[in-house]
């Protein structure tokens, strides 16, 4: 079923430039959801014709933007980063198409964050070292996920003080703090985020690796971690007052992590963890690394190593202050691999372009 909605907007906060660009987009209900032509999107956002690409991968690309999709996948590559889709891309009668959801929750504040409205200038970083006390969370050969996420908050912490931050810890020692306190104290804060530290760990694979950001789950969305809609995805939580902000947020760190550690990219994933959807400011959690891989056990275990993963999350933290304050796009991971200044505001150009 194909309707026609001239120049309307997939999110209420795009209307204005969707109409300064003239989109017509086309929506096409499909077994009760909403999607939108990969081609529509590519003329939206300026993007040429696909690139030669292996059976089903669509791959779009300009000097600033990129997007690849494979059908029947929720993963994509934006802008040279992993992320994860609510839904699947699909193949409908030739044409390849993604979900509405996709295109205003994921597509949309990734390609553009500087577009993004609701942005409140912060001052107060609230920095969760994971698990504490009783609850020692992953092990090592070397020392217990709780010993080093402590620790690395306490690096970060030291940075982000360096730059005229207030850092507020949820705890500063090996203490257990409940879930449900932890985010009652970063929503305690006015003016701040909110960043829970972790490492992960798998009893089913030895080589599992990489590094992974989890934001809030949008209302109507499924978790990364399974495929088909629940119940509780319709209810809105506290943490969908900022999910847009929230993801912008966890951009910016991957790309810093990604770009400056090069670690494997596990890509940017949507959960409701309870420090994600209690919690009303924008929040992410950072999983570092593998403790139950050998090998990143032992760079996880290595303070220098550590002080490195503590600056790059310092410099995420600093590029999401920049895009909220002035506007300025965070660095792409390619950037800081090649050391080329911040980004221009890509939306001027967009906007100037388009005869605005």
């Amino acid at each position: 079923m194909l309707r026609r909605f001239p120049i309307l907007p997939i999110v209420a906060w795009l209307l204005s430039l969707v109409v300064a660009a003239a989109q017509e987009w086309q929506l096409q209900r499909i077994d009760g959801r909403d999607y939108v032509p990969l081609t529509d999107v590519a003329a939206f956002y300026q993007l040429p014709e696909s690139l030669p690409q292996p059976e089903k991968t669509l791959i779009l690309r300009s000097a600033q933007r990129e997007l690849v999709v494979t059908t029947d996948s929720r993963m994509a590559r934006i802008n040279g980063i992993q992320h994860w889709l609510a839904f699947p891309i699909i193949d409908h009668q030739g044409n390849l198409l993604v979900s509405r959801m996709d295109l205003g929750k994921t597509l949309e504040p990734a390609f553009r964050p500087e577009c993004i409205e609701g942005f409140k200038p912060f001052s107060i970083v609230v920095l969760d070292a994971g698990h504490g006390g009783y609850d020692r969370g992953a092990a090592s050969p070397y020392a217990y996920e709780k010993d080093f996420t402590l620790d690395l908050a306490r690096r970060v912490r030291d940075l982000l003080r360096k730059r005229g931050l207030n850092v507020v810890m949820t705890r500063n020692s090996d203490t257990y703090v409940p879930l449900e306190t932890r985010a009652a104290i970063a929503n305690r804060q006015r003016n701040a985020i909110f960043v829970s530290l972790h490492f992960n760990s798998t009893d089913t694979n030895p080589h599992a690796n990489g590094l992974e950001i989890f934001c809030t789950t949008p209302r109507g969305a499924p978790s990364t971690d399974y495929g088909n809609l629940r119940i509780r995805d319709m209810v809105a939580e506290k943490g969908n007052l900022s999910d847009l902000q929230s993801f912008a947020l966890a951009c910016a760190l991957q790309h810093a992590i990604i770009g400056k550690k090069q670690p494997f990219d596990r890509g940017i994933k949507r959960s409701r963890f309870a420090v994600l959807r209690l919690t009303e400011c924008p929040s992410v959690l950072v999983e570092g690394g593998f403790l139950s891989n050998a090998q990143e056990a032992r760079r996880v275990a290595s303070a220098p190593w550590r002080d490195q993963l503590a600056a790059a999350i310092a410099e995420g933290i600093w590029a999401y202050r920049l895009l909220v304050e002035k506007g300025i796009p965070p660095k792409l991971a390619s950037a800081y691999r090649t050391g080329v200044p911040q980004t221009p505001n890509i939306s001027q150009k967009f906007e100037q372009s388009a005869g605005h």
